[in-house]
């Protein structure tokens, strides 16, 4: 049973490493939590530096998930589950879900972090590259029915999660839906997103939160 516990460990201690407040605090000497939003997010990091520092936030970010990711699967994983894939893919997904939760609450920075969504990307990239095109295409689609970035983030995350189990349950042969691991890691990621969201769930009922009025990548990266 350890190996449900050590990929999920090394994919949080990956996710957590903080390129956000790393770079607004090597180019500004500045803490990323006490500018803007205070997120440490990318998003913020536009506000604080601009948005060449913040596409190299955005890159890094992305670049811990897939590394969270494949070093499970091709080098831990297969130590790990002894010989079966399937718990092999399952090791791969508890890692992308604990670098996703690394990066929402870092430890070293008292717990504060962004939203995620780039680290999600970068895990998708090994655990299902299909599952990026459907994020991009809901998430602005979204974007512009709901009007909300996070809102928008977290239906295109549903969407995922919905149509890996959809080609999971009628057995649609592909190598990266085809496993159940594949909705444990859609699954739990919304979860915790949604765990992530409740203040702004709060924040948008008391109007402090502005609808997305304009096509900025930067919206859907915080």
């Amino acid at each position: 049973m350890y190996q449900y516990f050590i990929a999920p460990i090394f994919g949080y201690l990956l996710g957590s490493l903080p390129f956000a407040w790393i770079i607004v605090k090597l180019v500004t000497g500045k803490d990323v939590r006490t500018e803007g939003s205070g997120s440490v997010s990318s998003r913020n990091t536009i506000r604080t530096v601009g948005y060449f520092w913040a596409m190299l936030t955005s890159f890094l970010d992305i670049t811990k998930g897939f590394f969270a990711v494949f070093i499970t699967r091709f080098y831990l994983a297969p130590t790990l589950a002894m010989g079966s894939d399937d718990l092999s893919i399952l090791c791969t997904a508890l890692a992308g879900i604990g670098a996703f939760t690394g990066h929402l609450w870092i430890p070293w920075l008292k717990f504060k972090g962004g939203k995620g969504f780039a680290v999600l990307l970068g895990s998708m990239i090994v655990i299902n590259p299909y599952g990026n095109l459907v994020w991009v295409l809901s998430i602005l689609m979204f974007l512009v029915i709901i009007r909300y970035s996070y809102l928008a983030g977290l239906s295109a995350t549903i969407s995922v999660a919905l149509l890996g189990t959809f080609f999971y349950i009628f057995t649609v042969p592909n190598i990266y839906w085809s496993s159940w691991a594949v909705m444990v890691h859609g699954w739990g990621i919304v979860i915790i997103l949604v765990l992530r969201l409740i203040p702004d769930f709060k924040a948008m009922r008391r109007g402090d939160i502005k609808r997305w009025s304009g096509v900025k990548v930067s919206q859907w990266m915080k």
